[in-house]
């Protein structure tokens, strides 16, 4: 009975242990925006106080158009405002008092300007009336309303500034989406605003606006040269870490090559039972429609009538250039825990890598470079299936990059990666999930008790 009862005391501990633990997880959840509203609050009334006691007439941050007389201060200065100040010399006395309207500061430049766009433009010349205007040379970079690059720990992003506090060195910017539809311009979300350092805002990069976009397009008349610059572009992007930008340049790239018109012969890829397959395009029905041609098992097999949006179409004499559109813009939403995202690019080129054997005159390097390729879009794709919790995937991918004899620094991470969905599938099963042991030690410790107390002999448990 002695045993019996600590043991039941230290499961009961453990169990209100538990409890406690559960509780004050709760409360912290709960309490946590609650003082994050408070620190804003308080920071506020700094802003206030500091605006009284220098003698400002508004604490609001947008500048007032009209002041009430000429003798009272000067507001804060925002950056890019270039009014002067009203003379506080003699003035001739006039007939009646009125306030004096202080020369208004010129707009801000819009976020975004889209030129319209005729029917017969061309897809370059609808990509560049997406993207945002050239910031002008003279354009102070600190300047309320322009479009910034905003560098943070482990991401760069694109933002408008808000408003600038040179006392403090900070500037509040709202964070912008890089959307296809948008052309970067857009607010990510309505609440995506942040109060950063001034030594942590950039400039962008010169071809980031349509003026530089076109004078790639005017440098490279040839398609696929085009592209090569883009891509080379969206490297820099990428090395900036700003992965949204990067992957919004990559996919109109890859617009670009998903928009060419097909033709008979032209070689295309389609999924069919999970998997992609090669194929050529027979004739075309009309706009948007086409007959395929498979090779199946040595035998010839059509299909009828098939939407050109459901085909990757492939270009084997740019075959480098294609699959590394797409492994770069898989790189990019890994990184921006995007995973469903980059699964489907890697899937693409795992497909456009497989069919290197298939095509008539492939480049020169395509076939040196698809099992190299393979290998790395299949480790890239265990990774994210990894994030996502699929396990037995992952763990084909794995098989699969292991069998495409990697390199030596590439099987390294490939065996870390194995390792990594073992320990996820121990920590996800349900044994190790911790809800069972502490149900099973609440019960033991209840049962525990329950003997200690009333005896085995007692009604409850029978003779």
């Amino acid at each position: 009975k002695f045993l019996l009862s600590w043991w039941s005391m230290a499961a009961a501990d453990a169990a209100g242990r538990a409890l406690q633990d559960l509780i004050f997880a709760a409360v912290r959840d709960a309490v946590g925006p609650l003082h994050q509203r408070l620190d804003d609050l308080a920071r506020d009334l700094e802003h206030v106080k500091r605006c009284v006691d220098g003698g400002a007439t508004s604490v609001a941050r947008p500048v007032p158009a009209v002041a009430a007389t000429s003798a009272e201060p000067p507001q804060k200065k925002l950056a890019g405002d270039h009014c002067s100040s009203e003379s506080s010399g003699p003035r001739p006395a006039e007939p009646a008092a009125k306030p004096v309207v202080q020369p208004s500061k010129p707009d801000p430049p819009p976020a975004s300007v889209s030129r319209p766009v005729s029917a017969g433009a061309s897809r370059m010349e609808q990509l560049a009336a997406r993207l945002p205007p050239k910031q002008e040379k003279n354009t102070p970079l600190l300047s309320v309303g322009n479009t910034v690059r905003v560098l943070k720990q482990d991401i760069a992003r694109r933002a408008m500034i808000s408003f600038i506090d040179e006392d403090d060195g900070t500037a509040d910017v709202i964070f912008q989406s890089a959307g296809p539809d948008e052309g970067g311009t857009a607010p990510a979300d309505e609440e995506d605003e942040e109060t950063v350092k001034l030594q942590q805002i950039k400039a962008l990069e010169d071809f980031e606006s349509k003026a530089g976009l076109q004078k790639t397009m005017d440098e490279n008349k040839d398609f696929f040269a085009c592209c090569t610059v883009l891509k080379e572009q969206g490297n820099t992007l990428f090395k900036l870490k700003d992965y949204e930008a990067a992957s919004w340049w990559y996919g109109q790239i890859v617009n670009q090559f998903m928009g060419r018109e097909l033709c008979e012969e032209h070689w295309v890829m389609l999924m069919r039972d999970g998997a992609l397959e090669l194929a050529r395009v027979r004739s075309v029905v009309s706009d948007g429609l086409v007959n395929l041609v498979f090779d199946k098992n040595g035998k010839q097999m059509g299909l009828s009538n098939v939407s050109v949006t459901a085909l990757v179409p492939v270009f084997h004499d740019h075959l480098l250039l294609q699959t590394s559109v797409y492994m770069n813009r898989a790189r990019c939403f890994a990184n921006l825990n995007k995973n469903q995202e980059a699964a489907q690019d890697l899937t693409t080129v795992i497909g456009l890598w497989g069919c290197v054997n298939l095509l008539p005159d492939p480049e020169e390097g395509s076939k040196d470079a698809a099992s190299e390729g393979l290998c790395k879009a299949h480790y890239l794709r265990g990774k994210t299936r990894l994030g996502r919790g699929r396990h037995d995937l992952a763990a084909s991918d794995v098989k699969a990059a292991m069998a495409g004899n990697p390199a030596p620094a590439l099987l390294r991470q490939i065996r870390q990666l194995e390792r990594d969905i073992e320990i996820s599938k121990v920590e996800s099963s349900p044994v190790s999930a911790g809800s069972g042991t502490l149900w099973f030690t609440v019960v033991l410790g209840l049962v525990c008790w329950a003997i200690s107390t009333f005896g085995l002999n007692a009604p409850y448990f029978g003779t």
